[in-house]
């Protein structure tokens, strides 16, 4: 009897405490050398955007889908805190729903082969990374990193 009251003294300690783990978010971030901040999946696998997709609209399908993954997630999306932006679920033509921050489908890139890889940058000067805060339509190719001949001290 006394082990089952303790067990069940655990138990509801347990309860009372939450959850152990946080759900993970569904876009993140990564500090990048070279780029800067920029965003990544729930895997740490780096986000690109496509300068030929229209606002909330893919353009990416096709052989274009198989070299560039949609990022495709379910409700509800987060982003970690102190990232500024919205994300969002669009429909593609093929009925499967990306994610798209701030109005950018998002995508993720077949020749990534671990977490923090960026071999989608300026891939035919179409393809580039996202920024945390970046909005549709923005200079992809701007990076926020200052450059150490622009900030003295550096």
């Amino acid at each position: 009897m006394k082990r089952l009251l303790l067990f069940a003294g655990l138990i509801g300690a347990l309860l009372l405490s939450g959850p152990a783990i946080a759900a993970a978010t569904t876009v993140g971030t990564h500090d990048d050398a070279k780029l800067g901040t920029i965003l990544v999946d729930s895997n740490g696998m780096t986000l690109y955007l496509f300068t030929k997709d229209e606002k909330g609209k893919s353009n990416c399908y096709d052989q274009c889908a198989q070299n560039w993954p949609p990022l495709t997630a379910e409700e509800p999306l987060t982003l970690p805190d102190g990232v500024e932006g919205t994300l969002t679920l669009i429909e593609r033509t093929d009925g499967t729903k990306q994610v798209a921050y701030n109005d950018i489908p998002l995508y993720l890139f077949k020749a990534d082969e671990k977490a923090g890889d960026t071999n989608g940058q300026d891939v035919g000067d179409v393809w580039y990374v996202v920024h945390p805060g970046q909005k549709f339509g923005e200079n992809p190719e701007a990076s926020p990193v200052a450059s150490p001949e622009a900030t003295p001290g550096m």
